[in-house]
């Protein structure tokens, strides 16, 4: 069964879109790879730090690969 994407799109609904990896689609793939490197989450709203530099807080990265949901 395809998952859809998790990413926020508002304070009450996820993206949808096809999920390309774990559970996030092409585009917000991209965002979460454009903050490796950063101490920076990127998703919407987080304030915790990517302590790994991975793109995202230990936290959404469990959320973006649909070990866990928000």
């Amino acid at each position: 069964m395809p998952k859809e994407c998790v990413w926020p799109a508002n304070c009450s609904r996820s993206c949808g879109a096809p999920a390309q990896q774990g559970r996030l689609c092409g585009e917000h793939l991209q965002r979460v790879q454009a903050m490796v490197g950063t101490l920076d989450c990127a998703w919407p709203g987080c304030t915790r730090r990517a302590w790994d530099r991975t793109g995202t807080c230990s936290f959404h990265r469990l959320v973006g690969w649909g070990l866990i949901s928000e």
